[in-house]
């Protein structure tokens, strides 16, 4: 196993959507002892970063380390070594990143036992969709296990650590398939012709199972970022649906993103390499790399792109500058599964920040209350922003 990969399930063991068989294969990773160097300083990151802080110094984290991995086994213990330096190592992970509360950790408090702290209502989304067959079958790949999904005519269909992939062998009947994601749900898949996609939260693409034209086409709905194959004899095309604002983009061979959520004021694209045209209707724009179009009111309007903000979300992360925060509490609610209401005018909030995709939403809002400008409640999934003038 490659260190990006025990990487992946470790994370997905620490934010608890883990499926067996990848914790079968985390378990067996971990007992080879192979990879302590990679668990130790994925451990020591955790006691540093991944929950509030505990007052510890550095040789503080170091001893704790050393305490995990060099623990001598009870001589009335009889489990195996291997097993024991598994279970130590999930001990520290949960610690480190699940079930402890600041008080827990404190240095100053050794008396109290370890509690259960309850499941976390807002918790941040992770890789999960749901894939339709041609024929309507429906997998849900948020536990559909590594390997081998399906056979559409000449094609197979894979899934392996959150990816989906497609390789056609021979020509084919086209077939389309869909992938949708949920609120709180991510995924990438590479079509048949080696292309790479990766959608963000409540959004969809519809696809061939094999390109078998002159022209590549899918559609999608939401978010998603492209890195299109070079096919120069077979320029591909994405139709974005979104309420009234539909448009087409054509590409040759590039990277770009498109956001085009129905709930959001403009669809736009922007472009990271390459070349596109965008058109809607008879209006028709060529993009170069760096530039964003914003289709509004059925006029394009072309700007430098903001790709760090753009792309924020598909490295893990949320980035906002001089964000208004219902732009802002929209993208949080595709991510968390919350739903926003608002108690007051709020229209000339605007944020700066950033922050990772990783951390529950708990944590993230209070961030954005720390500037003193808003303030949230919450109530189970529902929360409700007002001004911090108000309070």
């Amino acid at each position: 196993m490659t260190a990006e990969e025990l990487t992946l399930l470790l994370d997905k063991y620490k934010q608890n959507y883990i499926t067996s068989d990848e914790k079968n294969r985390l378990f067996d990773a971990i007992n080879s002892g192979e990879h302590d160097e990679l668990l130790h300083a994925d451990i020591l990151q955790s006691l540093r970063g991944e929950v509030p802080s505990a007052g510890w110094e550095d040789e503080d984290h170091s001893a704790i380390l050393n305490a995990i991995f060099q623990a001598d086994e009870p001589e009335t213990l009889t489990v195996v070594s291997n097993k024991r330096r598994f279970f130590l190592y999930a001990a520290a992970a949960v610690i480190a990143g699940i079930i402890l509360t600041t008080s827990l950790l404190h240095k100053k408090d050794p008396v109290k036992a370890p509690t259960l702290a309850k499941k976390q209502v807002l918790a941040p989304g992770s890789n999960k969709a749901m894939l339709t067959l041609a024929d309507g079958t429906q997998i849900p790949l948020d536990s559909a296990a590594n390997g081998a999904l399906a056979q559409q005519g000449n094609t197979r269909i894979s899934n392996a650590n959150g990816q989906l992939s497609y390789q056609a062998n021979g020509s084919s009947a086209v077939m389309y398939n869909t992938v949708t994601t949920p609120h709180g749900g991510q995924y990438q898949l590479t079509l048949a012709d080696g292309s790479r996609v990766w959608l963000n939260a409540a959004s969809s693409i519809r696809f061939p199972t094999a390109f078998t034209g002159k022209e590549r086409q899918v559609s999608i709905t939401g978010e998603a970022y492209f890195e299109i194959a070079q096919q120069p004899n077979h320029p591909f095309f994405v139709q974005v649906n979104a309420a009234d604002k539909d448009l087409t983009v054509k590409v040759l061979g590039t990277s770009f993103n498109i956001m085009a959520y129905a709930d959001e004021k403009a669809v736009k694209t922007a472009l990271v390499d390459g070349a596109v045209q965008v058109e809607h209707g008879n209006q028709k724009s060529i993009l170069k790399p760096g530039l964003e179009a914003s289709l509004t009111d059925n006029n394009f309007a072309i700007a430098q792109a903001d790709l760090e903000q753009t792309l924020a979300w598909k490295d893990g992360k949320f980035r906002f500058r001089s964000t208004n925060i219902k732009t802002i509490m929209r993208q949080l609610s595709r991510w968390y599964d919350m739903d926003v209401a608002y108690n007051g005018d709020v229209s000339d909030i605007d944020l700066t920040g950033v922050i990772s995709r990783r951390e529950d939403a708990g944590k993230l809002l209070k961030a954005l209350e720390a500037t003193q400008r808003v303030h949230f409640e919450v109530n189970g999934h529902n929360v409700t922003v007002s001004p911090a003038t108000l309070h």
